[in-house]
């Protein structure tokens, strides 16, 4: 007997992507990378001192969790992928290593502090493929927030701090000498210092201002130009910070902004400042919808058959 059947089309729902290999590929990427920081176990071992003793890079240990949430995300994406090792980044696993016995060759920290953590990073792409690697680009270059480097800038952002107070003080019609990093008012003498070069402000604001950028906005040009808005603002925030200090203890006769005191102003003023970027830029905030644009294709589909 032959079945009759009907000329309905009937809805049958495609088969899920045979992607089983996620446990497996995901317990090797956990290995790989614990083999790598155990391996290199002096270099990760410093990376966290630092961020213990310096109040510049405290935040790194936020870095690492934050760059798992954000791949985390985007679960539902990465699960209908197929995972395909890429082996050509093994090449280039082996330059960063390299380049990493150099650095240590050459006493230089923060090179090979940077290609440990990028060798880290690379292990992404190397076990679970390449188009695994570009769904999460961000979280992954989000893990170099955790090298701690920017401390070079230093030397170069005091003297910017203290050309700005100088000549914001002139402006004002206040007499001034300088020195060095040093000047003198009638009031008194002040000097511009390391916790004066608003390094600290700077890494801080680029850091959280990349991860405001990456969640608010889907579209490049306006993701850079808030990255941007987040390097210039604390530098001018610090620089009106410096020179507001100085003018609160020269008319106070030295009563307020003085010890401990200029460093508390400087943090509030800056969390203000930063705090207006961040609601400002909230305005101009890209509804959810964008970044789902062009992501049907990867949703299951539901194919028609003839019976």
């Amino acid at each position: 007997m032959s079945a009759v059947t009907s000329g309905a089309d009937i809805a049958v729902p495609a088969p899920a992507p045979g992607h089983g290999g996620w446990p497996a590929a995901l317990a090797a990427l956990t290995v790989a990378a614990g083999g790598l920081i155990a391996f290199y176990w002096d270099t990760a071992a410093l990376m966290v001192r630092i961020w213990e003793r310096s109040e510049t890079f405290t935040h790194c240990f936020l870095i690492p969790p934050l760059a798992l949430w954000l791949a985390l995300r985007r679960r539902s994406t990465l699960s209908a992928m197929p995972v395909r090792p890429w082996w050509p980044v093994l090449g280039v696993m082996l330059l960063m290593a390299g380049v990493w016995l150099l650095a240590q060759l050459a006493a230089i920290n923060a090179l090979s502090q940077l290609t440990f953590t990028a060798m880290v990073v690379l292990t992404v792409p190397l076990i679970l493929g390449k188009r695994v690697a570009q769904e999460i680009a961000f979280p992954l270059m989000f893990l170099f927030f955790s090298v701690p480097v920017g401390e070079f800038m230093i030397p170069v952002m005091m003297e910017w701090t203290a050309d700005f107070t100088v000549m914001a003080l002139r402006l004002s019609r206040i007499p001034v000498y300088r020195e060095g990093l040093q000047f003198v008012l009638s009031s008194g003498n002040w000097s511009v210092v390391e916790a004066c070069s608003g390094v600290r402000y700077l890494i801080a604001s680029i850091t959280v201002g990349t991860l405001f950028a990456y969640l608010n906005f889907f579209s490049l040009k306006k993701r850079l130009l808030f990255c941007l808005v987040a390097v210039a603002v604390p530098v001018l925030a610090n620089w009106l910070r410096a020179y507001m200090i100085v003018m609160l203890g020269h008319l106070s006769g030295n009563k307020l902004a003085a010890g401990v005191d200029h460093l508390v102003y400087g943090w509030l003023f800056f969390g203000v400042v930063i705090m207006l970027m961040f609601i400002i830029g909230a305005r101009w905030a890209e509804p959810d919808g964008v970044a789902n644009v062009g992501s049907a294709s990867s949703r299951p589909q539901h194919h028609t058959v003839s019976a």
